[in-house]
């Protein structure tokens, strides 16, 4: 199975549904659609493949909320031929730029640490969307930090001599011939510490915090916001069928194989997200921006498959004959698990063996 995805939200006119693609597989309200594709296939390649079948399979005028994998053109007008809506995120340019530092073109307020500026195409009706988010912000913030300091201890290094070319220079490989690569520096390493916040800005670019949404139709930033966002359950699936169920590359790639693993990674998807659902989960206050409030948390899917993972089994045996087992490594979680299993189970009669 290849780390290929094919990354799609599909709405309906009056019911939202979201997607659930990976390697080829998309979530149409109750049918699935899976198709298998060769390795390394690209995301637009899997668009083109797969968005004529999800066609046939949706009602006119539905949404179809795709990542910036399938941004290409034709992708995008094969979408609104079909009579069928998008919305997809979609690389900035040199005239967001232009918007971005444009006075007279205001952000509009979205919500707390969200704001926007829209632009709607006359001709097309097309819209695109620039958010400010202050989440971002700060991400980009830290890791510009990191980056900066990566980048002094590298000068330190050099300096004493030791140091790795990677750290300065990027050299493609090239198997038919012999590259070397001789790194010298002319400089002399040392800083104010009050010039490290401009270091830091500068590695992070006037485009830090900001993303662009594109959308066949007019929408409120707090409506194209709220789209994207649902499809936020694609990736979180995405990276549990890799990171917890243990979706990897087959031994054996074949059609029955393919399929076959990635229905039992499905189903073992399905039986851990109804397990978390039957917690009842931690329910504790937090400060938010300034404000109070009640949540109740549980566990996540990769503390729940650690948890029951590590359940064992000891038999004693005596005589060759067993005598006690040993239940162990039992938590919280399990208990809780096992428990509600034991509980949906008292009132079915037992089958006869």
């Amino acid at each position: 199975m290849g780390c290929n995805r094919l990354s799609q939200g599909l709405q309906g006119p009056e019911q939202e549904t979201g997607g659930v693609p990976y390697g080829g597989i998309a979530e149409i309200e109750d049918p699935v659609l899976h198709e298998s594709l060769r390795g390394n296939t690209s995301d637009p390649e899997q668009y083109r493949d797969a968005l004529p079948d999800i066609f046939s399979m949706i009602r006119e005028g539905s949404w179809i909320i795709v990542d910036n994998g399938g941004a290409s053109g034709d992708i995008l007008d094969s979408i609104v031929r079909s009579g069928h809506k998008y919305l997809t995120r979609v690389k900035m340019n040199a005239s967001d730029d232009k918007r971005i530092a444009d006075p007279d073109c205001e952000w509009e307020y979205v919500e707390d640490g969200v704001c926007c500026k829209r632009h709607t195409f006359d001709s097309s009706g097309r819209t695109t969307y620039l958010f400010y988010s202050l989440d971002n912000w700060y991400r980009s913030y830290h890791s510009a930090s990191r980056s900066f300091d990566r980048m002094v201890e590298a000068v330190r290094t050099y300096e004493d001599g030791h140091f790795r070319k990677s750290d300065f220079v990027t050299v493609k490989r090239n198997v038919l011939a012999d590259v070397e690569v001789k790194v010298s520096l002319q400089t002399k390493f040392s800083f104010d510490e009050g010039e490290r916040e401009g270091i830091i800005e500068e590695i992070m670019g006037t485009r830090a915090g900001i993303f662009k949404l594109e959308s066949s139709e007019q929408l409120t930033p707090s409506e194209a916001l709220d789209k994207y966002r649902a499809r936020a359950t694609v990736e979180h699936l995405i990276h549990s069928l890799k990171r917890v169920t243990g979706l990897k590359p087959l031994r054996v790639w074949s059609e029955s194989s393919i399929r076959g693993s990635m229905m039992l990674a499905l189903l073992s998807e399905t039986a851990i997200a109804m397990a978390r659902y039957e917690m009842e989960g931690n329910t504790r206050t937090i400060e938010e921006r300034g404000r109070r409030k009640t949540v109740t948390g549980k566990p996540n899917t990769e503390s729940i498959v650690w948890s029951l993972g590590h359940l064992t089994l000891t038999r004693m045996i005596e005589k060759g004959r067993r005598k006690q087992a040993i239940y162990s490594n039992w938590n919280p979680i399990s208990r809780e698990i096992f428990g509600n299993i034991r509980a949906d189970l008292d009132g079915i009669p037992a089958i006869p063996v």
